[in-house]
């Protein structure tokens, strides 16, 4: 069976992330099978310094060593469960000894197959105010729509605050996230991503009430797919 590495980024992202992958694999394994998922999960606060240090030398050699750590555990392939370090992705592959997928693609393309025209971004003001999605949508066509300053810092403070170290919100939280939803479909948009790995433990498309793509799910998804390939091809 492939084995599918996790470069784990913070334990709620990875978990869920995991979670998702074993959900994925009834579309392509039977009998409760699923690839095999090996997780490397380093201490998140060096790269939650990293990023507020603006150190992103420092997280591309953090994640560097994750993924070769888990090529030297067996892994076929990497996918890194987190949006705002995809910002070093490029070169983090060019640096690997195996192929690492790329979320910002893969999602980008998902919105592509759901004729999205407009996607608003919620993430972390890295990943927001950094347009870190700008180009692989704007290669399917697609729009980037990014929440006010006022409204990232909303949602910054909700992800770090609260959803990392809870893996929750607070019903007022949860409002005010909700109403820079209706304020980005407001300004046009016909789907919200979720560009965050923990987002979608408080985030859905019921309490959006519109379409949403959820990165991460996107993300395990291809991985599925990927490690399906992979083990025919070893059959």
């Amino acid at each position: 069976m492939t084995t599918i590495g996790v470069a784990g980024v913070t334990i709620p992202g990875a978990v869920d992330c995991i979670n998702k992958i074993n959900r994925s694999s009834s579309a392509y394994f039977g009998n409760n099978e699923h690839p095999n998922v090996i997780l490397y999960q380093p201490n998140f606060g060096i790269l939650q310094a990293a990023f507020k240090n603006d150190d992103w030398g420092r997280v591309l050699l953090e994640l560097s060593n994750s993924v070769e750590a888990l090529a030297q555990m067996g892994a076929d392939f990497v996918i890194v469960p987190a949006n705002t370090v995809h910002r070093v992705i490029i070169d983090l592959q060019k640096q690997s000894s195996i192929p690492i997928l790329n979320m910002l693609e893969i999602v980008s393309e998902e919105c592509k197959e759901k004729n999205i025209k407009k996607i608003g971004i919620l993430g972390t003001t890295w990943t927001m105010s950094g347009h870190l999605y700008k180009e692989s949508m704007e290669a399917q066509g697609i729009e980037e729509i990014i929440p006010s300053e006022e409204e990232q810092n909303v949602i910054q403070n909700s992800i770090f605050s609260e959803i990392i170290p809870t893996g929750s919100v607070k019903p007022a939280t949860l409002e005010a996230l909700l109403n820079v939803i209706k304020s980005l479909q407001e300004r046009g948009c016909d789907g919200i991503a979720l560009a965050c790995t923990e987002l979608p433990l408080v985030l859905n498309e019921d309490n959006c009430e519109m379409p949403v793509i959820d990165t991460t799910n996107a993300l395990a998804k291809a991985a599925v797919k990927k490690a399906a390939e992979l083990a025919a091809i070893k059959l």
